[in-house]
């Protein structure tokens, strides 16, 4: 039997907590080591027993015998890493990690909004636009962290997650998985390198398998394209429920009773399916029917609708980051939008009107939509 391999963990909000808990339930002998950015969070673990607790269908389990670090501390080198912070705070966290982490490492990014979206655009052109600062634009997470901490040749191997799980946090080390669905799990490289991911399959095999073989992630492996369908897509899903949550303090599911609110979100979907059509156009060099068809305003509003109704009684991740005062990922999900749109001369309104009330705290009623948006 193959030696276990020790796994890291950077990051213990919704995601990681749930990662983290459902690796240990299945693999128990897996060396698991949480890495804390503060040391805050160590007197935090030693209140909460040194364990992970998460509540499924009301029945609450305890996980423990994790190991723990503080970023800070020089420690031995990574083999495994799996990355779960806000999109926001990647590059920075994974900074003090930098030396510990060698060609042979392999990085699993797992976050919301832009977080995975690896889509390996050039820097934008529109910091000036925008009014941010060009370390600001909206690029894609790994983009960041190879143009920040590594270069194409020397980078760590490179796989990336979408969690469509339903989770939020109740303590710093307790969580409700409160949606059961999906993840999908896939190596994140761009095509000029998809021959390297090959030579790499061996380092990254046993924290795929890891992930795999862990039921309650209920994880499948796909194809770079696979999953790069599934990265905007997801993206689409957050670019709607998360903000549009935040201005009408809203569950989930109350977004989809609304005619007024289901008016606004196909507006706001017209744009994403332009704008996504655009970026699948570009890397391709044309448009697959099939996946253009995937993406027509009517297969998103469905697709939105559908986690809409499955997450009904679910905060969204941007809602509880503005509730508990935390920075969102804004920037990363419509402000990506806005700014891949800009790229390609697409305006995009109705997502800049929603990254203005998010970023302004503002919240309005439905009666105020066609005078705020202007439909």
């Amino acid at each position: 039997m193959r030696s276990r391999q020790p796994i890291h963990i950077l990051g213990i909000g919704n995601l990681g907590k749930l990662v983290a808990h459902s690796l240990r339930k299945s693999h128990p002998e897996t060396p698991i080591t949480l890495l804390f950015h503060r040391p805050g969070l160590v007197d935090d673990w030693n209140k909460a027993g040194q364990s992970i607790e998460v509540v499924r269908n009301g029945e609450l389990d305890r996980q423990s015998k994790f190991d723990y670090e503080l970023v800070s501390t020089e420690q031995s080198p990574i083999r495994n890493l799996v990355v779960a912070t806000k999109a926001y705070a990647t590059a920075q966290s994974l900074k003090p990690l930098r030396d510990r982490l060698a060609p042979s490492s392999t990085l699993l990014f797992l976050q919301n909004g832009i977080g995975t979206y690896n889509i390996f655009i050039p820097f934008l052109r529109l910091g000036v636009e925008l009014g941010i600062t060009h370390a600001q634009l909206p690029l894609g997470t790994i983009d960041e962290v190879t143009s920040s901490l590594f270069d194409q040749s020397s980078r760590p191997n490179y796989l990336a997650g979408i969690l469509n799980h339903g989770v939020y946090t109740t303590g710093p080390f307790s969580a409700v998985h409160a949606g059961f669905a999906d993840t999908i799990l896939g190596p994140a490289l761009p095509p000029s390198t998809t021959a390297l991911a090959s030579s790499r399959q061996e380092e990254t095999s046993f924290l795929i398998q890891q992930i795999l073989s862990a039921p309650m992630l209920a994880a499948s492996l796909v194809s770079p394209s696979e999953l790069f369908q599934a990265q905007l897509q997801k993206l689409a899903i957050n670019a709607i429920i998360n903000p549009l949550t935040v201005i009408f303090d809203c569950l989930n599911g109350e977004l989809f009773h609304s005619t007024a609110i289901r008016v606004l979100i196909q507006a706001i979907i017209s744009e994403l399916s332009t704008v996504i059509r655009a970026i699948i156009a570009s890397r391709n060099g044309n448009l697959d029917p099939a996946i253009f068809a995937k993406f027509s305003p009517e297969n998103l509003e469905k697709a939105i609708s559908d986690v809409g109704a499955k997450t009904a009684k679910n905060v969204s991740s941007m809602r509880q980051d503005v509730r508990a005062g935390r920075k969102t990922e804004i920037d990363y999900i419509n402000g990506y939008i806005i700014a891949r749109g800009a790229d390609y001369g697409i305006e995009c309104p109705q997502n800049s009107k929603l990254v203005d009330l998010v970023k302004g705290k503002t919240l309005i009623s439905e009666s105020q939509i066609p005078e705020v948006f202007r439909i």
